[in-house]
């Protein structure tokens, strides 16, 4: 991520509990990431976008209506699947976000 856009970014500090740092930093680095972005992908499938209430962009259409096929099924929080339902959303929200942006 480059210097400017994570000035851009809202920052947020949190006290944690007693040894859940370390537990955060065991889980980033058995998934192969910094401590922040296994913060931000947890919060992220928790609190996925929420979905547009209308969307021109077929490709953020077609994102959403897989992602809530999946979702359909219930599956177990941090699974595949939820992951997999997790990042449609994500996706499908950046691309209606940008079309906006670009005036689409």
């Amino acid at each position: 991520m480059s210097e400017q856009g994570a000035q851009n970014q809202d920052k947020f500090i949190v006290r944690l509990p007693d040894g859940l740092r370390d537990r955060i930093r065991l889980a980033a680095e058995a998934n192969h990431r910094s401590m922040n972005a296994e913060v931000v992908a947890l919060l992220e499938e928790n609190y996925p976008a929420p979905v547009p209430e209308k969307l021109e962009d077929p490709a953020a259409r077609l994102l959403f209506w897989l992602a809530k096929r999946i979702r359909r099924r219930n599956p177990k929080p941090g699974s595949s699947r939820d992951k997999q339902a997790a990042l449609y959303e994500r996706i499908a929200g950046d691309i209606a976000e940008r079309m906006k942006d670009i005036g689409e």
